[in-house]
This record gives structure tokens, sequence and C-alpha cells, in this order.
């Protein structure tokens, strides 16, 4: 699927202009705000990932939130290739929209590259499996990771720009498999092979995000899911347009997809003179199973009264001419 193109949504709201696709939104009095061409990234947002976050956050009070759910976690769980996981949105008509897309393709690359199925996305970094050859492969475990907003501020520059500041992360719990399915365990060891890979996402999750598009992309949903908490408990009036920009484009495929699967296997060699005299390969799996999904917690953060910064960040340098005024 291609990145929703600011082009159209501006120009629905009244910005015919917009320069390199990038638009910001201009601060007007106490309860308004339009539309303005930007050349700045910091305060550039996608209309369309707007437009779904003011959506969720009308119906659902809160910002979307994603997960990939194991489907009968505890049968098969030693033929990973025939097990399926459940794709869940909240709300359910997430599923059909540009931002449901985004956090799905985001949360299950991340789980690829945690199962070592792609090379890292910054060098020194080890996969889970990695981790788990150190400790020496002794147990099964379950465990969880999701995208999170670990701070979140909104600016507003010289020039009345919104300007959404957001530090993003990964975070990993250890599971248990209950009666009920799989469940939080009480405490998660630090030295996991998964929190230490999320650990070490977060580290380098700014670079990250510049190689990988998914990753950037979710960062702009963020975004937006920031802008729009800011601007319906603000009071903001808003017409109807800015609620339509993000319909569902494409029809919803299943909801169920395979389990992501990654086998390994080794074997220890004894060798006496040049020769090999003794060859041990383990025959008992162990299985380490990676769910989880986005959910930002934006809702932690208190977002009513913007900070001042000086800098001018619309297009031109002076007050912009146009652009609907909500």
């Amino acid at each position: 699927s291609t990145i929703p193109s600011n082009v159209l949504s501006a120009g629905r709201l009244g910005c015919a202009v917009v320069p390199q696709g990038m638009c910001c939104l201009v601060l007007e009095g106490e309860n308004s705000i339009r539309v303005a061409p930007t050349f700045e990234p910091a305060s550039a947002l996608n209309l369309e990932y707007l437009s779904v976050a003011l959506q969720v956050r009308r119906s659902a009070g809160r910002e979307p939130l994603f997960s990939l759910d194991p489907i009968e976690a505890a049968k098969d769980e030693l033929m990973p290739e025939s097990s399926m996981q459940m794709k869940r949105f909240e709300p359910e008509w997430l599923a059909g929209t540009s931002v449901g897309e985004v956090m799905f393709q985001a949360d299950y690359h991340l789980k690829e590259l945690s199962m070592g199925e792609y090379q890292q996305p910054v060098m020194g970094m080890k996969s889970c499996f990695d981790y788990s050859k150190i400790e020496g492969f002794d147990k099964d475990w379950s465990a969880r990771e999701w995208f999170v907003v670990r701070k979140a501020e909104l600016h507003v520059s010289e020039d009345a720009v919104l300007v959404p500041y957001l530090k993003m992360g990964v975070e990993a719990r250890e599971q248990l498999l209950t009666a009920a399915g799989l469940e939080d365990a009480p405490l998660t060891r630090p030295d996991h092979p998964l929190v230490k890979y999320a650990e070490a996402f977060t580290h380098n999750f700014d670079l990250i995000a510049e190689r990988k598009s998914v990753v950037n992309q979710l960062r702009e949903v963020a975004k937006a899911s920031i802008i729009a908490k800011f601007m319906l408990e603000s009071g903001i009036e808003l017409s109807e347009s800015w609620f339509q920009l993000g319909a569902p484009t494409s029809s919803v495929c299943c909801l169920e997809i395979p389990q992501l699967w990654n086998d390994r296997c080794f074997s220890k060699i004894s060798m006496e003179n040049g020769e090999i005299v003794n060859t041990e390969k383990s025959n008992e799996a162990k299985v380490h199973s990676v769910y989880g999904g986005v959910d930002f917690g934006i809702d932690r953060f208190r977002l009513a009264a913007p900070s001042r910064i000086a800098t001018s960040v619309v297009a031109g340098g002076g007050p912009p001419r146009g652009g609907e005024r909500a």
C-alpha cells in the first residue's frame, strides 16, 4: 500500500499549496485552527492519519489500538507453521483504514526483526534468537512486545504552528499460559531475551525509523494521535470535513494470518586428533513465542497547555494565506 498523500486532503481543507507534500496546523485564537504549508518535518502532519485519529478519539475516547493475538495458543505449539493469529483493531473499523494497515505492518515487521527473519537495522543489534542462544536455549518462553509512546509534548512556534514532540520505544513482558490463555507474568526478568531486544530497539528507535519506512509511518500515526487528543480536549471547533479524510479505501481481507515462525537447529561436535568422535543433536525442541501490537498510551500525557518555542515553521516565513478555519 502507499502512503496517503496530503495534496488531496489539504485541498479539501482549503489549503491549495502543499510544498513537498508537507503541511502543518496553525492556531487562530482559542478555538480555531487551519492548514498551512511547511518545510519543517517536525511540524508536518499526515492529514489522513490525523482524520482517522480524530474519528477514533471522538467515537472511542482514546487513540487507535492494534494487537496480533494467538488463536488457540496451546494447540500445536510445536507446529507453529499450522498456527494462526488474529488481527485485532480497536475500534474494529480501523481494519479498513491506512492507519490500521500501518499499525499491522509495523507490528508484524517488529516480530520479523525480533525473530531474526531479516538483518537487524542497526549494526550490533541481536535478535531474540541470538540472546536465547547465549542462554543456551534451556527453556521455552512466550512474551509480548508492543510499540509505545514514552514521551509526548506539544509546542507552539512563533507563528502559532502546532509542533508535536514525542519519543517512542518498544516494551516487552513475559507471558504465562493459564486456563484463560496467555497472560502477563507478574514479573519479567530484566535479562529476558525479548526485554533485551526491546531495550536495544528503543535505544536506536530514531535511527531505525530513518531506515525502516513502516516504523517512520507509525511514528507519524503517533504524532497525529497526539494532535487529535489536543484538538478535541481543547475544545477546538472542527467542521465535519476534518473527520472525513480517512474513510476506508480498501476491502478488509481475512483477519486471520499464519503465525510467523523460524526454526533453528544446533548440534555439538567433539573432535579428537582432527577427527569427529562424537555428535550430539538436541531432540528436545524449545519454543519461543512472540506476540504484541501497538498501544501508544498517549492518555498518560497532559497536552492541554502547549509550550512556546522560538522558531517559525510556516512555509514562506509569514502568516499563511487561505486554508480552512475550523
